[in-house]
């Protein structure tokens, strides 16, 4: 008796945080609402720090959100999940769960930090064009044997070696 009680108390505790169709979220500075994932799309809006919008969906590091009946694309480092609001201290491990189910973030606040995009998709792949221009630019920034002997010595680094694969 006791189990399909508590079955279907956990079920209507995590529902709403499981099936939440868009996410709140909240715009961290002032942005530019776009109407494509990309930094140079057609500019739709200007958005409020503080305000919160609707996630609609992901790709890449840009989130789709809903705002009022207009959609657009902001960067994902420009939002926040969630309303905004810190969590209380001495949140419980349940409130602390349903937070991580419903928006994939833990920690005191909601939040976990992270760099980086996580992977590339296939349209990506298959619109990737190699800029050979941009690699050329790179080769100014490589540092030289003895400058990078400099550079470690004035900051104290010491020298590892480093076993290498042999090339087959």
């Amino acid at each position: 008796m006791m189990r399909p009680l508590f079955a279907l108390l956990l079920c209507s505790l995590l529902s709403p945080a499981l099936f939440a169709a868009e996410p709140l979220a909240t715009v961290l500075q002032p942005t530019t609402l776009r109407a494509e994932p990309f930094a140079d799309a057609a500019p739709l809006a200007t958005l409020k720090a503080k305000q919160q919008v609707r996630v609609v969906q992901r790709k890449g590091g840009w989130y789709q959100v809903r705002s009022g009946q207009q959609r657009g694309w902001l960067r994902m480092s420009h939002l926040r999940l969630g309303d905004g609001a810190t969590a209380p201290k001495g949140d419980s491990g349940v409130a602390q769960t349903l937070r991580f189910l419903g928006t994939g973030r833990s920690g005191a606040d909601g939040v976990t930090v992270a760099t980086g995009i996580r992977g590339l998709d296939a349209a990506d792949m298959a619109n990737a064009k190699p800029d050979h221009r941009a690699l050329q630019r790179l080769d100014r920034y490589q540092a030289q044997p003895e400058q990078a002997r400099q550079f470690a010595a004035s900051a104290r680094l010491k020298s590892q070696p480093l076993g290498y694969f042999e090339a087959e």
